[in-house]
């Protein structure tokens, strides 16, 4: 591998924690995935592709995401080992809870017995204010 390639990828090679992350966010993303598809095939007999390649690029651009935090934590820490990258190690779980959020939200829409959970309240609260947000955004 060149060795200005190396530089940047060097702390994730060496950092359990990023490798955990990586491989995390990789299995959650596609778990987010199938459990999307197995959704809008089996519970709304709505499965549309145009929706799928829409959620693809944006994992892509989450992805993308991480790759910007892997040179910007390059570029702040050359010569400065902390062991790992901060910006990417925060990315990276902040890309995890986003897909664990939609991995609940998606068992919860397949069992509908589950809409008077806490988790469920939650998600369809946080749902709500975004909403509505969005719909003052519009009216103005």
């Amino acid at each position: 591998m060149p060795p200005y390639i190396d530089i940047f990828l060097s702390p994730i090679r060496d950092s359990q924690i990023a490798q955990a992350l990586v491989i995390a966010l990789l299995i959650l993303t596609a778990l987010d995935l199938l459990f999307g598809v197995f959704n809008a095939m089996f519970f709304q007999n709505n499965f549309s592709s145009h929706e799928l390649r829409k959620g693809l690029l944006r994992k892509l651009g989450n992805f993308g995401m991480l790759c910007v935090a892997v040179v910007i934590d390059g570029i702040l820490l050359s010569g400065f080992d902390l062991g790992f990258q901060p910006i990417f190690v925060t990315l990276a779980g902040a890309f995890c809870l986003m897909e664990i959020s939609s991995v609940i939200e998606l068992w919860a829409e397949e069992h509908p017995e589950r809409k008077g959970t806490g988790v469920w309240k939650l998600l369809e609260n946080a749902k709500g204010k975004a909403s509505d947000q969005q719909d003052g955004a519009k009216a103005e």
